[in-house]
């Protein structure tokens, strides 16, 4: 009887120990509550919740196209909602851009490990998405949303005030994404003197045109977005 007793104690104590490993204290970042300073007062959906392709903009199109386009997201706030909505796609589109010289850049510096051509990926940051610009053709608006906000001092807000805060998706189509790139790509070459640095980026971003439109999920911009 003492064994059996002895058994059930020690049964006992492994899933008390196997549970305690289950319920893992949640991390810091999950624990956190992101402060709101406004109030929502409309949206352009009449919904709370912000459309899914916000975040993933490939959502945002249910045609049978998709698959040919590529899709990018951005956003700006103005007090006029046509100011706030005209901004947004005008960034949306900028975006594409920003898109290409970042990818370039990522492409380089991964294959270069970031030690050499510092000059190239200068470059490719501070002219490059400017420059690129010029051969976005035709991209188009597929959605925008809006919300019109109350912000509150009360709330956290620096100032009592109501503004719209607009996004906008644009779609262009692979083909002319690709153009986009090798165009970019030309550009970039015709931008190095050395002719050994030259060589090599041209080798580093052969196929760069190809997947870049392959992607499927944003490039994280970095200094060149706009705010």
């Amino acid at each position: 009887m003492k064994k059996i007793i002895s058994m059930i104690m020690i049964a006992g104590l492994v899933v008390s120990c196997g549970s305690s490993k289950k319920e893992e204290k949640p991390k810091e970042e999950d624990m956190r509550s992101i402060q709101i300073d406004y109030k929502l007062q409309e949206t352009s959906t009449g919904k709370t919740t912000p459309p899914e392709w916000i975040q993933k903009p490939s959502k945002g199109d249910d045609s049978k196209e998709r698959k040919q386009n590529r899709y990018f997201v951005n956003s700006s706030k103005h007090t006029s909602k046509r100011l706030a909505l005209r901004s947004a796609e005008a960034r949306a589109t900028a975006r594409i851009a920003q898109e290409i010289a970042q990818f370039m850049k990522n492409t380089f510096a991964e294959a270069t490990q970031g030690g050499e051509g510092e000059e190239v990926t200068e470059y490719m940051q501070e002219q490059l998405a400017q420059e690129a610009q010029t051969f976005i053709i035709g991209a188009s608006v597929v959605k925008t949303y809006w919300e019109k906000r109350r912000y509150l001092e009360a709330m956290g807000a620096e100032e009592d005030k109501t503004e719209f805060q607009a996004y906008a998706l644009v779609k262009m189509s692979k083909k002319n994404l690709e153009k986009a790139v090798r165009q970019s790509r030309a550009k970039l070459l015709g931008e190095i003197e050395d002719p050994e640095v030259k060589k090599k980026t041209d080798k580093i971003l052969k196929d760069v045109d190809n997947a870049f439109s392959k992607l499927d999920e944003p490039v994280k911009v970095t200094d060149t977005e706009e705010e």
